[in-house]
């Protein structure tokens, strides 16, 4: 586990969290934190979730039996949906049942997309050569 697992509100948010989704919860964390690791964990809304440049990036809420992933740019999620067959597509988020159920690369790879969109969506503007 990375070291988000030790901060306080993520210790926290996971003990209250379904003993059935707690070693999800946590991989799952850890995995924004390891693709985005110059994101701040924010707690302000009362889920972990990952922002960068006081702008959200995605974060994470436990329900009793599942998962839900929110993230900034629902769009980038449509070209995995063959690719997550195991995922259902909420609203505004993805919820996962099981991780072991779905292949962890691929969710990697989109929470990666999920950051280069991002990132290029809130790149600083060129100045202008006078």
């Amino acid at each position: 586990m990375l070291t988000l697992a030790s901060s306080d509100f993520v210790k926290q948010y996971v003990q209250h969290s379904s003993p059935a989704v707690r070693a999800d919860l946590l991989e799952i964390i850890d995995m924004m934190e390891l693709i985005a690791p110059d994101a701040e964990l924010v707690s302000g809304i009362g889920i972990p979730y990952f922002q960068q440049n006081s702008s959200w990036l995605y974060g994470v809420a436990a329900r009793s039996d599942h998962l839900c992933v929110y993230f900034s740019d629902l769009s980038v999620l449509y070209p995995f949906i063959d690719r997550l067959p195991h995922v259902q597509f909420g609203d505004n988020c993805l919820i996962i049942h099981r991780l072991d159920e779905i292949n962890l690369n691929v969710l990697a790879e989109l929470f990666g997309q999920i950051k280069v969109h991002f990132l290029l969506n809130h790149r600083a503007s060129p100045e202008l050569i006078q």
